[in-house]
């Protein structure tokens, strides 16, 4: 009696077709990890854009009226106003002053922070009176400042701080 061995035809093509069938699988699932592996070095580059601005805001004055070295702003009671004078980036000097800027690509003035990787980026940034939503009796006595960015995958991303005025 005579008995061959191997696989059929049929055989081999069952095991082609699973074998096709699980590489199929397989290149999907890598292709969206691949994707969505880029995600997390857009969000660490978008908090760190938004800290930058935020590191070159929070340290200027109050208000145009705080007096040098700080202390209340002596008018105060007056509405809590948010304007720039008109002055240019590079000369502005109370955080107010960054209300309702636009930067695409980012500008930012600090040394030695590179923005020519962020050109992919867009940053605005707006300023409100918010001594109402910590809980004070007058909503002028705090400015909250909202950096917001976009980047190059469409998704916004926002990072805010209060300033106080003292």
């Amino acid at each position: 009696m005579y008995r061959s061995q191997g696989f059929t035809f049929v055989e081999m093509l069952i095991a082609i077709v699973i074998l096709a069938i699980a590489l199929s699988t397989l290149t999907s699932s890598l292709s969206t990890s691949i994707v969505q592996g880029t995600a997390p070095i857009i969000e660490a580059k978008a908090q760190s854009l938004m800290q930058g601005y935020l590191d070159e805001i929070l340290p200027l004055n109050f208000d145009d009226q705080t007096p040098q070295g700080g202390g209340e702003v002596a008018l105060a009671q007056s509405p809590c106003t948010i304007s720039n004078e008109g002055q240019s980036r590079n000369q502005f000097d109370d955080v107010d002053d960054y209300g309702g800027i636009n930067d695409q690509p980012p500008v930012l003035l600090q040394s030695g922070f590179d923005t020519t990787q962020y050109t992919d980026f867009a940053v605005t940034i707006n300023v409100e009176c918010a001594g109402l939503e910590l809980g004070l009796s007058e909503n002028h006595l705090v400015k909250r400042i909202t950096v917001s960015v976009t980047s190059s995958n469409s998704l916004q991303r926002r990072m805010s701080a209060y300033r106080g005025n003292f």
